[in-house]
């Protein structure tokens, strides 16, 4: 999905259905009401490295998977740029605002914010929010933008600490990328690497890179070394 974002960090990819523990199925279930057209605004949240970023990723993949339009911004690393820099997203069929608390403070983004979604509104276009926070907890100047975001679906993401809500992730991820690891090492990843879900993306994906070219039994050596790069995740 195309990002307006400054940062070098390589975007982990990341699919609907890789978000399949059961922990998951509350949140899944509001993203199909937003397919279905049954809901305008959609409001994500829970704490850092939870995995809001990769779940707006895959729903704006899943949006332009069907022909449609979407973007992704954070607003977190626009804060310095024009608030023109979102003036024209009101064209798109979903805008995902990531990092919505980050406007707290800053009175013309929010009014920016208040104003897309009015037009977006008007073009018959939905909008996903993510945040660290529920919408009642936002400090926001702006009252209307307050209230909208408070009467968007609001849900809350999994902290990760079901061990199958993280074993479905990976297998999700491996499997669709048709990439093989070892089981000690899926093992020892679920069970003593990181729950948070993006921080869980990251290390497997550095797993992945790590293991690429490997064809033959790993020896100690390197499993001491695949341990100690998930042990650095913890």
């Amino acid at each position: 999905m195309r990002q307006l974002q400054l940062d070098i960090e390589p975007q982990l990819d990341a699919r609907i259905g890789d978000f399949s523990g059961p922990s998951w199925g509350h949140v899944i279930d509001a993203v199909r009401q937003l397919y279905a057209g049954l809901m305008v605004r959609l409001y994500v949240w829970g704490g850092a490295g939870s995995g809001k970023s990769h779940l707006l990723s895959a729903i704006g993949d899943s949006y332009l998977d069907v022909g449609k339009s979407a973007i992704k911004v954070s607003l977190l690393e626009l804060l310095d740029a024009p608030t023109e820099a979102i003036t024209s997203l009101d064209r798109y069929d979903l805008v995902a605002l990531d990092d919505i608390e980050a406007i707290s403070g800053v009175p013309h983004w929010q009014k920016a914010v208040f104003h897309l979604i009015n037009y977006n509104n008007e073009g018959g276009g939905q909008l996903v929010f993510s945040s660290r926070v529920a919408p009642i907890e936002l400090k926001l100047e702006l009252p209307d933008l307050q209230s909208r975001l408070t009467q968007a679906v609001s849900v809350k993401v999994p902290t990760g600490s079901l061990y199958a809500d993280r074993l479905a992730l990976v297998n999700s991820v491996l499997m669709r990328r048709g990439i093989h690891i070892d089981q000690q090492i899926i093992d020892y990843l679920l069970n003593q690497g990181p729950h948070q879900t993006s921080i869980l993306l990251q290390t497997l994906e550095q797993l992945v890179q790590l293991l690429k070219g490997e064809k033959t039994k790993i020896s100690h050596a390197n499993l001491r070394q695949i341990y100690a790069l998930i042990d650095e995740y913890r």
